[in-house]
Order: structure tokens, then C-alpha cells, then sequence
């Protein structure tokens, strides 16, 4: 046996067993570049960093486990020489995939990776199908700064059956150099992501890490490229995550199926728009049946979550608190009218204005007709501090929401149903607003009194109207 090989055989067998068995003694791990830090009024807050999970949600992930031998490796933990740790920690992930295993462990310590990938593109690590990538909590790995356009810390791509768990993942973004792209001079380097889904991925899990910091976003879900045959991402759960600090978004969702995004916080996203905690964007692809739910969201500069072009999208149970220290530019929840779904059972409060005004769900128009004939559902949401705009649409059934301090405004809407709905505010002529609006409306009350709504069907109306 080479001097080499015996090195690998005695690293395997002293790595045997788990390489968690002693998280009781763990302490907090250290993170150079602090993020902000969660809510404790979460009501399912966050404590620290978080270990992965021990049972594996696809059968094709084999539980023999492999956990990195730093020194036979020669991996650096402590935040040096990125090339070097980024090729022996890929190198240690190759072995163990070939060898079999399905669970690969990353011990305690914090590693700086990031290497050349080309002109615009910063490499990180690539993970294969049917691998569980486990970080210890107390594992931090950190995307070294630079001068890239673009950059992935972990990429799944045209993969299936993968996870990724515990640690933390940060971006560069304090230390990023925003070098002028040859082609056109541009700055905005928005393209640095901390997890890259692409392609035809399936099965694919996030859960319990850290994501802070990145350039872009904290997970990026991009489907086939645009033009090719429609091949969506699919089965992709993001659970129980903490998004910090995100530069362009906390998690972009651009041409998916069939995910779920659970139990996440995700807070503090500034930096360069659209600044969103989650974007549904399908820039050409198709966003479809997707659930977002019981996450907690908070400080998001641009606004909590925006819908372009989802469909079959349900959103529930969720809160969306302004900070004290943020202020939305576009709002807590804006979609357009193509989209469709269903927003229910959803708190959301405004402490302060945004340039859309006081408006804590906005549909955004324009003169074009309305192609997508689903119609969207609002029920069961309370609404502090704001209420709900919507123009030039069609097609919505706004039910049994409570909206304290709050409004009702349409203009130049069809197919409009209010039911049930409850406004309090100062001002009669605030509180419900209608302008050329048709549809039904009963059961509808102002400050605790029944308010009468006369729409119609077929005729347009125009109730008090302030612009």
C-alpha cells in the first residue's frame, strides 16, 4: 500500500463514527463578518447555528458516512488559502461519492474557499446526485473575496436526491471588489449565490443553515436555459433556514416545480434591488406549484416577497414585520397580474411608509390585458398598519381579512369579489376606495359596522376615490 492509501485508510477508520458526537460541547461558531441577528418574537425562533439532520429524506442516500479527514486531506480550517481548501475539500467529496458513501461530513472550523473559474465566474464546490453534505454547526464556509461577476459556494446542478445541511454559509460581499465587466462596464455584480440549484434538478433538500452575506442571493433555483425544451427544477425543499444579510435576495426562485420553502427566517436582505426575501421570477421559464409557508420575515429592504409570474403559488401562514430599522421600497407583498395564488392566514404589519404607499399587498398593472383567466384567492389575513391596492386586473377574491388602520383600493378592476372583509380606520373615504370597479360584494364591514359595497357584475362603479 503507497504511503498515500495507507493515509486514506487510516483517516477513514478513525472517521467512522460520527463526526457530531461531541455537539453538546459545542460552542458558537465563529463567524468573521457578523450578521444580523434574528427575532426573538420569531414563534419558532432561531438559537445559533444548527446541526444537520440525522435522517436523510431520500432512500437513494446511502447511510454509510464518510466524515473529512482534515489532515489527511490537507484541508485548511481556519480561513486560508481558499484554492488549496476548495480543491482538497472537493477532492475528499469525489472519494467518498465513488467509494459509496452518501453522507459526507464537514468537521468544526472555517473554510475559505473560492477559486477561478473564468473571466466572470468565481468556482466553489460541486456536489453529486444521491449525497447528503452534512456541516457540522460549528463549520463555517466562507466564499473568499473577489472580483467575480458570478460565483456559486456550493452548485447542484442537473442533480437529483441531495442534501445539504447545518453550518453556515457566507458570501463576500463586505470584501467584494466590484470590478468594471469587460463587455459593458457594468458594476452590479448581483450573480453571487451561496446555493446554486440549475438545471433539471430534483430532489433537493436544504435544511438547518445559515445563509449570510452572499453577493446575490442566499439560494438561487434557476431552471433549463431559456429557449431549450421547458425542463423544470422540481421537488426542492428549503426548511428551517436562517437568511441574513443578502445582498440581491434571500432565496430566487427562476423556473421551478413543486417546492416547498418552510420554517425559514429570512431578514435584513439590502443591498442591490430587488432586495426581496423571496422572488418568483421566471424570466421565460415557468414558476408553478410552489408552497411558502410558516416562515418568518423581517427587514427586507425591497419587500418580503414578490410574485411576477407564479402559478398555482400558496402562500400561508406567514409574518412579514417591518423592522424598526428597515423601511420597504416596494412592500411587503407585491405580485403582478399574470400571476396566480393564494394568499391566506398571513400577518403582515407596516411601521413605516413605502413608495407605494401603505399598501401591505399590491398588484402592479399596466394597460396590457389580462391573459392568465385564473383568478387569485386573499382570505384570512390581518393587515396592521396597511391595507390592499389593486389595479387594472381582473379575476380576485378578496375574503374574511381584518385590516386595522388599513384600506381596500381598486381601480379598474373585473371580476372582483369582497367578502366579509373588515376595514378600522379614521377615514370612511380611505378605508374603501373603487374606481371603475365591477364584481360583488357583501358582508363587508367599517370600524365593526356593516358597510354596503353596490357592485355589480356587468357595470362598473366608482365609489370615494382619493389619489
Amino acid at each position: 500500500m503507497s504511503y498515500k492509501n495507507h493515509l486514506l485508510a487510516l483517516g477513514l477508520l478513525l472517521s467512522l463514527s460520527s463526526c457530531f458526537d461531541d455537539l453538546d460541547d459545542a460552542t458558537e461558531a465563529t463567524v468573521i463578518t457578523p450578521l444580523s441577528p434574528t427575532d426573538s418574537n420569531n414563534p419558532n425562533p432561531f438559537s445559533g447555528v444548527m446541526a444537520p439532520i440525522e435522517i436523510m429524506p431520500y432512500a437513494s442516500i446511502s447511510t454509510n458516512r464518510y466524515c473529512i479527514d482534515l489532515q489527511v486531506w490537507d484541508i485548511p480550517n481556519d480561513r486560508r488559502e481558499p484554492v488549496k481548501t476548495t480543491d482538497n475539500i472537493q477532492a475528499a467529496i469525489d472519494w467518498a461519492v465513488a467509494e459509496g458513501y452518501g453522507e459526507i461530513c464537514l468537521p468544526a472550523g472555517h473554510y475559505l474557499i473560492g477559486k477561478y473559474g473564468n473571466d466572470i465566474y468565481q468556482a466553489g464546490l460541486v456536489l453529486e446526485s444521491n449525497t447528503a453534505f452534512l456541516l457540522d454547526q460549528n463549520a463555517v464556509i466562507e466564499m473568499a473575496p473577489n472580483d467575480k461577476w458570478n460565483y456559486c459556494a456550493i452548485a447542484v446542478r442537473g442533480k437529483s436526491n441531495v442534501v445539504i445541511s447545518g453550518g453556515t454559509l457566507l458570501g463576500d460581499r463586505d470584501g467584494h471588489e466590484y470590478t468594471p465587466r469587460t463587455s459593458d462596464g457594468a458594476t452590479a455584480h448581483d450573480e453571487g449565490h451561496l446555493i446554486c440549484i440549475e438545471g433539471e434538478s430534483e430532489f433537493v433538500t436544504v435544511e438547518n443553515v445559515t445563509l449570510g452575506k452572499a453577493n446575490g442571493d442566499g439560494i438561487l433555483m434557476v431552471g433549463s436555459p431559456n429557449g431549450s425544451a421547458e425542463q423544470l427544477l422540481r421537488a426542492i425543499e428549503i426548511r428551517r433556514n436562517n437568511f441574513s444579510d443578502n445582498r440581491r435576495q434571500g432565496i430566487s426562485l427562476v423556473g421551478s416545480s413543486e417546492v416547498l420553502i418552510e420554517n425559514n427566517e429570512i431578514h435584513h436582505t439590502n443591498g442591490i434591488p430587488p432586495q426581496f426575501g423571496i422572488d418568483l421570477e421566471g424570466a421565460g421559464r415557468l414558476n408553478e406549484n410552489v408552497t411558502i409557508r410558516t416562515n418568518y420575515f423581517h427587514n427586507n429592504r425591497g419587500g418580503d416577497i414578490v410574485n411576477t409570474d407564479g402559478k398555482n403559488i400558496l402562500f400561508e401562514d406567514n409574518i412579514l414585520l417591518q423592522g424598526d430599522d428597515s423601511q420597504y421600497i416596494d412592500g411587503p407583498i407585491v405580485y403582478w397580474k399574470n400571476a396566480d395564488w393564494t394568499i391566506r392566514n398571513n400577518s403582515i404589519t407596516m411601521r413605516t411608509v413605502s413608495v407605494n404607499n401603505w399598501n401591505g399587498i399590491i398588484m402592479y398593472s399596466n394597460d396590457n390585458p389580462k391573459t392568465n383567466p385564473a383568478t387569485t384567492f386573499i382570505y384570512d389575513n390581518t393587515l396592521n398598519n396597511c391595507g390592499m391596492y389593486m389595479y387594472k386586473g381582473a379575476d380576485l377574491e378578496i375574503t374574511d381579512n381584518f385590516m386595522d388602520n388599513g384600506h381596500l383600493a381598486f381601480k379598474e378592476m373585473t371580476n372582483l369579489t369582497l367578502e366579509n372583509n373588515a376595514v378600522d380606520h379614521p377615514s370612511e373615504c380611505w378605508a374603501y376606495r373603487f374606481l371603475e370597479v365591477s364584481g360583488s360584494a357583501t358582508g363587508n364591514t367599517y370600524n365593526g359596522a356593516p358597510f354596503d359595497i353596490p357592485l355589480q357584475d356587468t357595470t362598473p362603479w366608482d365609489g370615494c376615490w382619493i389619489n
